[in-house]
């Protein structure tokens, strides 16, 4: 009996921590910036998400994103229009953005930081991610605030790299209802 018992241990000890696999509910994907010194507002429509966390797990834990550059919308045609040309997304050239985290890292019980790369365009930027993390009964929420440099990734670059034409900080905003994959 006792060596059953510790082959039983042995065996949860030996058998690898997975991170639990969570799929988006609902979700907003929002950015915002200013143009000509007036705020705006956007959103994007359309991106998949595949997150495997667990706060006791982190170095199981991991988010992965790709978002669908085309799918912007800032309720401006006009600027949607210029925001998907060439001189922005070039979205005809490269019509995804892809996010990943590699360390994830506890701040508390429910705030975390990622070590993260961010491509558009087909640049790759390194960037810390601060986000929270809360589990519910229906599964749990993810929330992130993160400012990037547009310039970073070529976006607006040449004649509209004027910071007073196009701000070059943009604020993106995560909210993720998230439920476990069964």
């Amino acid at each position: 009996m006792i060596l059953r018992i510790l082959g039983f241990i042995a065996l949860l000890v030996s058998s690898p921590a997975f991170a639990a696999d969570y799929v988006v509910r609902t979700g907003t994907l929002t950015f915002s910036g200013q143009q000509q010194g007036e705020a705006f507002d956007g959103r994007f429509d359309r991106f998949s998400a595949t997150i495997q966390f667990d706060a006791a797990q982190l170095t199981e834990s991991k988010l992965d994103v790709s978002i669908d550059l085309s799918s912007a919308d800032s309720q401006n045609s006009e600027r949607d229009d210029t925001l998907k040309g060439d001189d922005f997304f070039a979205i005809e050239r490269f019509p995804k953005a892809h996010f990943v985290t590699s360390v994830v890292r506890a701040i508390d019980a429910t705030q975390f930081e990622a070590d993260a790369t961010l491509t558009i365009r087909d640049k790759s930027v390194a960037l810390k991610f601060p986000f929270t993390f809360e589990r519910d009964a229906n599964g749990a929420r993810l929330k992130a605030r993160v400012t990037l440099d547009r310039l970073a990734f070529d976006i607006g670059a040449g004649d509209w790299a004027d910071d007073g034409m196009i701000g070059h900080s943009v604020e993106v905003n995560v909210d993720l209802n998230l439920i476990a994959k069964p």
